[in-house]
C-alpha cells in the first residue's frame, strides 16, 4: 500500500502515514461512526433517541476521504456536500432559530442528506472509476432509495436500507482506489 495522506487533510484527524488499503480506512472511518452514534444513543433519553434512528457522519467522512485522495480540491470536496445547507432542519433553523423540530422536520433532513450524499457519491465513482464505476454505484443506491415520506412506519427501516447502501457504495469507491 501506498503511504501518501497529505498532511491536514480532513482536518487533520488522519494525519498519519497510511499502511493500510483505501477500503480499510473507509471502513475504519464508517466503524468509527458507528461507535460513537452509539454511545450518543445511548446517552439519550428514549424519546430523543428515537428521533436519531441513523448517522451520516461516517459516510461524510468517508466521501471526504474518497475526494482527498482521488485529488478533489478543498473546494471540489465542499462541493460536494453544499446542499446539505438547505436541508429542512437547517431551514428550519433558520426561520423559527431554536424551536423544537417536528419529527417529520428531522426524518426529512435524514431522507435529504441521503439525496445529497447519493449525488456525492455518483459523481465520486464517475470520477474515480469512469462510467463502470458509476454505472454500478447508481444501481446500487436506486435499489435502496432515500424513503418518499417522512410519516410511513417504514420510513426508519427505510432510511436504514439506504444509509447502509452507501456505505456498500462508499467502500466500494473506496475498493477501486485500492486497485488503481
Amino acid at each position: 500500500m501506498r503511504p501518501y495522506l497529505r498532511r491536514g487533510a480532513l482536518g487533520g484527524y488522519l494525519e498519519r502515514v497510511m499502511t493500510s488499503s483505501h477500503r480499510d480506512q473507509v471502513e475504519a472511518l464508517l466503524a468509527q461512526a458507528r461507535a460513537e452514534h452509539d454511545r450518543l444513543r445511548a446517552a439519550l433519553p428514549s424519546p430523543l433517541r428515537e428521533s436519531l434512528p441513523v448517522d451520516a457522519q461516517g459516510i461524510t467522512r468517508a466521501i471526504d476521504y474518497v475526494a482527498s485522495v482521488a485529488g478533489f480540491t478543498v473546494s471540489q470536496r465542499r462541493a460536494l456536500v453544499r446542499p446539505h445547507a438547505v436541508n429542512p432542519a437547517v431551514l428550519h433553523a433558520r426561520v423559527f432559530g431554536g424551536a423544537p423540530l417536528a419529527p417529520e422536520t428531522v426524518i426529512g433532513a435524514f431522507v435529504e442528506g441521503a439525496r445529497v450524499r447519493a449525488d456525492a457519491l455518483a459523481a465520486l465513482a464517475d470520477a474515480t472509476g469512469g462510467d463502470a464505476l458509476g454505472q454500478e454505484i447508481r444501481k446500487l443506491l436506486t435499489a435502496h432509495p432515500p424513503p418518499v415520506g417522512t410519516d410511513d412506519g417504514h420510513v426508519v427501516s427505510g432510511l436504514r436500507d439506504t444509509y447502509a447502501a452507501q456505505e456498500r457504495a462508499v467502500v466500494r469507491i473506496a475498493t477501486n482506489l485500492d486497485q488503481i
